[in-house]
């Protein structure tokens, strides 16, 4: 319950997904620190599942969540991937990106819940459904931030840091006038199939690359199947994708995605578009405050480093935060912010060289602008 009185804390965090509630988490377990944590949402909108390495559950140690803490079917071993890329023969590889062995699918709407209900438990307060309608920086340094929720109005929150976990849409570093650079317009268009538990189908990734793009599917835990189409804003935009039926029609065009969901059943007619470009924010001039995940730096879904970074960088800031309240370390913010800008160019290079194997269609817009 919230009201028009002020609430004080030593760290708001905006953004309730993985990287957020992994803030809070870090923060909650090792320091005194007090935790809100503010969520546009009600935290039922769809969250597409994601493939993850066996290190997810390193990280996931340090947080103090036992693996057997989630429920049954979280996570479910992903024992390869094939892709079609630079030619029709198969590829047959652990993961495109790393070289570990293991890894696995991951059913977000059951993690992420799981992550939010600890923070609640380990003594962190939450207010879902609630927007940011304006941040005002205190004397002493701190925040002062006008909060509104649809049934119990506007209320302030003053805290001494501020910490985005909004997603690619870094929707406080833009209000603090540090707006990510986006290298591309890379978005995915995609669906879920439900398909017949008693079918049996291969626990991998499957990878096809065709004129406008490149498409990507994979069993989830939850007897789905996750079908994505990845291609420009402009090209989405002009074949008009976003629609069931072109969209579906696309699909038929594939020589392999199209043969993984024979006879499942779509659930639904109208694809979800989500923002999946490369981009990274520079929050260097912006004091007492910090982003972690998709807001301090975003990649092209081909690497599968979502979710490890965004847990990891959101361990790193909380580490940071604590530090800061006790005392100053604008230096370790300063190396943070160099540490985040290193990983981008080395994956930016990394991902250069990926799509430089795809030479098939030299006249495509999609992968012209690749090479």
């Amino acid at each position: 319950m919230v009201d028009s009185a002020v609430h004080q804390t030593d760290a708001l965090i905006f953004g309730g997904g993985p990287a957020g509630a992994s803030v809070a988490l870090a923060l909650l377990n090792y320091s005194s620190s007090d935790v809100i944590l503010v969520e546009q949402s009600d935290f039922n909108q769809v969250r597409v599942g994601e493939q993850v390495s066996a290190s997810i559950f390193s990280l996931m140690d340090y947080l103090i969540i036992d693996k057997d803490e989630f429920d049954e079917g979280s996570f479910i071993p992903s024992y390869s991937g094939t892709s079609y890329w630079g030619s029709d023969r198969p590829n047959c590889r652990d993961s495109i990106f790393t070289t570990e062995q293991a890894s696995f699918q991951l059913d977000r709407e059951r993690f992420d819940f799981k992550l939010v209900e600890q923070v609640v438990h380990r003594g962190g307060r939450i207010f879902p459904r609630t927007r940011c309608i304006l941040i005002d920086r205190l004397d002493n340094g701190g925040w002062r931030i006008q909060l509104k929720h649809p049934t119990q109005g506007v209320f302030y929150v003053e805290a001494k840091f501020l910490v985005d976990a909004t997603g690619r849409n870094a929707s406080i570093c833009k209000r603090l006038g540090a707006a990510p650079r986006k290298l591309d317009n890379l978005v995915g268009v995609g669906t879920f199939f439900n398909h017949d538990p008693q079918t049996m189908l291969a626990h991998e990734y499957l990878i096809e690359a065709v004129e406008l793009g490149w498409w990507y599917s994979a069993l989830l835990p939850n007897n789905t199947i996750v079908v994505t189409f990845f291609s420009d804003a402009d090209i989405v935009s002009h074949h008009q994708l976003h629609q069931g039926d072109n969209w579906a029609a696309l699909l038929q065009q594939t020589n392999h995605v199209k043969m993984r969901v024979k006879g499942a059943s779509i659930c639904s007619n109208k694809p979800w578009v989500r923002n999946a470009a490369s981009q990274i924010t520079d929050f260097s001039s912006c004091k007492n405050f910090i982003a972690v995940g998709d807001a301090v730096s975003a990649f092209d879904p081909i690497s599968s480093m979502g979710i490890g970074f965004a847990i990891s960088t959101a361990c790193q800031a909380a580490s940071l935060i604590a530090n800061n309240l006790t005392r100053n370390t604008i230096d370790a913010f300063a190396s943070y912010q160099l540490d985040i800008t290193n990983h981008f160019n080395s994956y930016l290079e990394t991902r250069n060289k990926f799509y430089q194997h795809e030479c098939r269609w030299p006249k495509s817009d999609f992968w012209s602008r690749r090479h």
